[in-house]
């Protein structure tokens, strides 16, 4: 019995042991989620063990939160322990609270600091113990400081249309892309180059400030006139074409279609219909006319055409007017051209993004039937939209008249996607009159590449003001002054433009999605009771039957009489 027991032991302490020692060999990770909620990607482990300096992440997510926000809290603590597995001490992760680590006075000057860095504040109502209602000022989001890099990241994906807990939801969905994104960019040895295309009208630097900015924070952001040299876009990773407002002509095509044709990137956003809001509330009325960019026929070789039709939803962002009828307060009325389109929910690109505030947008017809070209739809206004013909006038009292909702029930495409070889626009023509001094044929189908077309330029372009010194920013992208509300068109083109310049792989994490498990309120108020009363005595009674089985099991092995042993005399 004793040689067993011995036996036993040594067996237990030498399997401990053995396990000991091949945990320490060999990581491995379980992850028994469903949606592998906790397990990282290739990409984002290859990152972070290739971190090679300490990487400094400071969450402004701290202190007395609301519940929601605790909840958000509580996923980035647990994605960045995932980081540090993988990471090591090179992470080092600190949690503030910008309320109460800072003192009253310094407040106000510390949340503009926190502004001034990108971060996104978010006010919320809370309701007191005493039943008053107080608002309260929250950061969710970090600061990501690498070597002599630092970067600012907004973690909560604030989408005004859909309820609390599918925001929260979305934003627990994103969290790994958010982060590793803004990682990957600051740990990179070279930052790739992108180029806004000048020279045919574009807007100026004022009028991109804000969308420059924020590509400053992963590419080099250059601005460009290609003034028919040749290779003068070879070095760029993707080149970004603004509300372009006068022709292209021939040899700039050309170097843009090389371009392509060597597996360039190009972003397309072009006004199909030229029209002024300044000079509508200048004169209360303006003229929608075709644009006139020489670019028809390079973008129907691609697969797709701008047409230069005026486009009309009745799900639009008001514009401030006053009403003829006497009040002279200015009031928000809708406005037909200014569509709120939605963004596609099946698109890595545009998932979970608020909606889109075009002004003045054409639409887009996908044109062709080569099959070497995926065309995926990005944007499209709601099924409650309608064309109109131009050249036409558009007047400021056109607010004041009842719309005709029977006409309005079609649903545009005004921004797609286009993947694959394309064939070349000057694969059958002779370029040796365009550039003599150059022995260079066009070839007739490009390298694997992609592209996007949005049928408004004006989605890229942010409020200005006019000052002795010129131009300067009035407004974020995407901002209206008006209504207070910020839309997604940077996110949409942040996101489009990562998506074309993709090299690690980084954009798939977008189409991540857990599971939203809600409660059937219904039924939990139904059987309150029940579960209240299953919660409380049903662990009380396992406890206590377990307790008596494990006495009647003892009692019965231990406590029976041993037989008398019969000695022989």
């Amino acid at each position: 019995m004793k040689k067993r027991d011995i036996r036993q032991c040594v067996l237990w302490v030498g399997g401990i042991a053995l396990l000991a020692l091949v945990s320490s060999r060999y990581f491995f990770r379980i992850d028994l989620t469903a949606e592998k909620r906790y397990t990282l990607s290739h990409e984002t482990r290859r990152i972070l063990r290739n971190l090679d300096a300490p990487l400094h992440l400071n969450v402004y997510l701290e202190g007395d939160l609301p519940p929601g926000f605790r909840k958000l809290r509580t996923g980035i603590r647990e994605m960045l322990d995932e980081f540090k597995t993988y990471a090591g001490h090179r992470l080092i992760c600190h949690f503030f609270d910008p309320a109460g680590d800072v003192k009253p006075d310094e407040r106000d000057q510390f949340y503009a600091e926190l502004n001034e860095t990108g971060l996104r504040s978010v006010t919320v109502n809370r309701k007191n113990r005493d039943g008053s209602l107080s608002q309260q000022q929250l950061f969710p989001g970090a600061i990501i400081t690498y070597k002599d890099r630092m970067s600012a990241v907004n973690l909560l994906n604030n989408n005004r249309v859909q309820s609390s807990d599918v925001v929260l939801n979305a934003s627990l969905e994103s969290l790994e892309y958010e982060l590793i994104r803004t990682i990957y960019a600051l740990s990179s040895d070279t930052i790739g180059k992108v180029a806004f295309i000048t020279g045919h009208g574009e807007p100026g630097r004022a009028e991109t400030y804000d969308l420059g900015l924020e590509y400053a924070n992963f590419y080099d952001v250059e601005r460009k006139t290609i003034n028919g040299r040749l290779d003068v876009l070879d070095s760029y990773k993707a080149v970004i074409i603004t509300r372009p407002t006068t022709p292209f002509d021939e040899k700039d095509k050309y170097v843009i279609d090389r371009y392509i044709m060597r597996g360039g990137k190009v972003l397309w956003l072009l006004d199909g219909i030229d029209a002024h809001t300044d000079s509508l509330y200048a004169s209360g009325f303006t003229f929608a006319l075709a644009s006139q960019l020489n670019l028809e026929d390079q973008l129907f070789t691609y697969g797709v055409r701008v047409n230069p039709q005026l486009v009309q939803d009745i799900v639009n962002n008001p514009i401030v007017v006053t009403l003829s009828d006497g009040t002279s307060q200015p009031t928000p009325a809708p406005w037909l051209y200014h569509p709120l389109v939605q963004p596609s929910p099946h698109s890595m690109i545009t998932r979970r993004l608020n909606p889109i505030w075009l002004r003045y947008a054409g639409h887009i017809d996908t044109v062709g039937t080569d099959s070497g070209i995926r065309k995926t739809v990005l944007l499209q206004t709601s099924p409650f939209a309608r064309i109109s013909a131009t050249p036409c006038m558009i007047r400021l009292d056109e607010v004041e008249k009842p719309i005709e909702r029977q006409h309005f029930n079609r649903s545009l495409i005004v921004g797609v996607l286009l993947e694959g070889q394309f064939p070349s626009l000057f694969r059958s023509r002779s370029v040796r009159h365009l550039f003599p001094e150059i022995d260079e044929k066009p070839l007739q189908k490009g390298k694997h590449t992609k592209m996007i077309v949005v049928s408004d330029g004006d989605i890229a372009v942010n409020d200005v003001r006019q000052t002795p010194q010129g131009a300067v920013p009035a407004q974020p992208l995407g901002h209206d002054r008006y209504s207070r509300q910020t839309f997604g068109n940077k996110d949409f083109l942040v996101n489009a433009l990562n998506y074309l310049t993709d090299d690690a792989g980084l954009m798939k994490l977008r189409n991540r999605e857990f599971q939203l498990r809600m409660l059937d309120k219904q039924k939990l108020n139904d059987g309150l009771t029940r579960w209240q009363l299953i919660n409380v005595l049903l662990p009380i009674l396992l406890w206590a039957g377990g307790g008596m089985i494990c006495g009647i099991w003892r009692k019965r092995k231990y406590g029976r009489p041993r037989r008398p042993v019969m000695v022989k005399q």
